[in-house]
């Protein structure tokens, strides 16, 4: 190869790898370490703003944290920790980035215990793709649409399924109505007895009013005494799956609601059994309305 040609080579070959080096990590005033690994110069957070990212933390080359695959929503002015909010507000629509800092760092930051016997100087590196960036108003909104969808899809194949009759209210909760009761139906302020079953839709039961219910399902409990369960229809201790669906059973009626998760226990969940955005199944008998 002549002189010429080998020099062009190397040119090349220094363009590639120049190009392709990542960048040093930076301090930020916080003391964490930052640097783009691609950035793309897009729309950077502003007030107001939520942020969708996919994360992974690593400790050396051990992998301790991974978000969903779908991504996780964060606030980088709220409801981050300061350091971390500083490295956010750098990144823009479609960066990758990482932020380092010391294991004992990352446990004061996460609130994780931390053992005397852990080497606290080893770095913990975050890798960060920003997915969206958008008002926190319309992420909500968007999201609240397509939960509501996913879970009349889920209800209506379910009913489909099991050869039911089901009506719904305006507001998207299904009922189906499998002994009629006496006529007289319950309305706001009126105190209302129910016997119910909760369960998921895959027919894992979750609470029960009925002691034979929760003795076949091993969760009866000699401190609770089973009787129907009273309250004042209308109230805001009440999911609202019940204040809506209740209305549709007269005394005496005997049925079944399905709740979407918006009016159930939503994006809250309720304890390892009701996991966030779960559609609820309730076997109703309304008992008696004073």
């Amino acid at each position: 190869m002549s002189r010429r040609l080998t020099c062009c080579f190397l040119l090349v070959l220094g363009v590639i790898f120049g190009c392709n080096k990542t960048p040093e990590f930076t301090q930020l005033e916080s003391g964490l370490g930052f640097r783009y690994v691609d950035q793309l110069e897009g729309e950077k957070p502003k007030v107001g703003d939520l942020m969708k990212v996919k994360m992974s933390h690593y400790l050396g080359d051990s992998l301790i944290y991974e978000s969903s695959k779908d991504g996780i929503y964060l606030n980088p002015y709220t409801g981050t920790p300061p350091k971390l909010s500083e490295a956010l507000n750098l990144c823009g629509a479609g960066d990758s980035v990482q932020v380092q800092m010391s294991l004992g760092e990352y446990g004061r930051m996460i609130q994780m215990p931390m053992s005397p016997r852990m080497d606290t100087s080893r770095l913990v590196t975050w890798n960060i793709r920003v997915d969206e960036i958008e008002n926190e108003s319309i992420i909500l909104e968007r999201l609240t649409k397509e939960q509501a969808e996913t879970d009349e899809k889920l209800i209506n194949d379910y009913i489909v399924k099991n050869n039911l009759e089901a009506n719904s209210t305006e507001e998207g909760v299904y009922y189906v109505i499998s002994q009629e009761g006496d006529g007289q139906f319950p309305k706001p302020g009126d105190n209302v007895f129910v016997n119910y079953t909760l369960t998921r839709l895959d027919g894992f039961v979750v609470d029960t009013s009925r002691e034979d219910v929760a003795r076949a399902n091993n969760q009866y409990s000699d401190r609770r005494t089973y009787v129907p369960y009273g309250f004042e229809l209308g109230t805001r201790g009440i999911i609202q799956g019940w204040n809506i669906g209740l209305q549709k059973f007269s005394k005496g009626a005997r049925g079944t609601l399905f709740v979407p998760s918006a009016y159930g226990y939503d994006t809250r969940g309720k304890g390892a059994e009701v996991p966030p955005n779960t559609v609820l199944v309730f076997d109703i008998e309304l008992v008696d309305i004073k």
